[in-house]
């Protein structure tokens, strides 16, 4: 990797046992949920950290049913966990609630089964009940709230690239056969692009950040791919973050 430039300063790289599978931002807290996956073992785990800092509060924890948990919500003192009928069965068949900066278990509810969330609560209903019957609940402690009529109207500061089919690569930039889109983000003068190139017999995923005529960082993000990899990079309040070869996060401030 390449990485030239006082623009760009590292906040962490966090690597995982497993593969990244979910991620779930809390904006106003600025944490990061990640649920990693195992393949040989088959585990799920969950991971929280500070995105303003790289601290973990914990990571890859597991629970009583390490194969059928999924990431569902990121709450701001909480995360929402739906516990799968099955390990390939989008069906839920219960909630876990867990605390963001120790993991510990808050609640669980297999009663419910979750269909939506926002700020004020989480909307579930009873999977042996038909037809559903909906109602919110708290999501610190899962006591019944009143109906939430509209959700509430919050904006993000999540910045995506936007593709594009025929983006003209500097000439500094040397580069292999490009294939496909190439995804593009201009922040503050610099620009911000991530492509797929040919290498070998394959394909590797590449990021670079250059401004004018130079380039502060050159990343491999994953390598010997035979597939376009989608979602390479964004930020969140001058922070870039991506994921490099499936199983690491690493953040740059920008």
């Amino acid at each position: 990797m390449v990485l030239k430039s006082e623009h760009l300063k590292q906040v962490f790289p966090e690597k995982f046992k497993g593969l990244i599978w979910k991620i779930r931002i809390h904006e106003n807290n600025e944490y990061m949920a990640i649920e990693s996956r195992h393949l040989e073992s088959r585990n799920v785990a969950f991971t929280v950290l500070d995105l303003k800092t790289g601290k973990i509060f914990f990571k890859e924890r597991t629970y009583l049913e390490p194969m059928n948990l999924n990431l569902a919500y990121a709450a701001q003192e909480n995360l929402i966990l739906t516990i799968n009928e099955h390990a390939e069965s989008p069906e839920s068949k219960g909630l876990i609630s867990i605390n963001i900066l120790n993991g510990e278990i808050l609640w669980e509810r297999y009663n419910f089964s979750f269909n939506q969330a926002n700020s004020s609560g989480l909307q579930v209903y009873d999977p042996k009940v038909y037809p559903k019957n909906y109602l919110w609940i708290n999501h610190l402690n899962a006591e019944h709230i009143s109906k939430q009529e509209n959700s509430p109207i919050s904006t993000s500061n999540l910045l995506f690239p936007d593709l594009f089919e025929s983006y003209v690569l500097p000439d500094f930039i040397e580069h292999g056969l490009i294939i496909g889109q190439i995804s593009v983000l201009h922040k503050d003068g610099l620009s911000i692009v991530s492509f797929h190139q040919k290498f070998e017999n394959n394909m590797q995923q590449r990021l670079v950040v250059y401004q004018h005529d130079k380039i502060f960082m050159d990343d491999i993000i994953i390598d010997g791919i035979q597939k376009l990899q989608p979602e390479s990079f964004f930020m969140l309040n001058n922070r870039l973050l991506y994921i490099r070869n499936k199983n690491e996060i690493v953040s740059y401030f920008v």
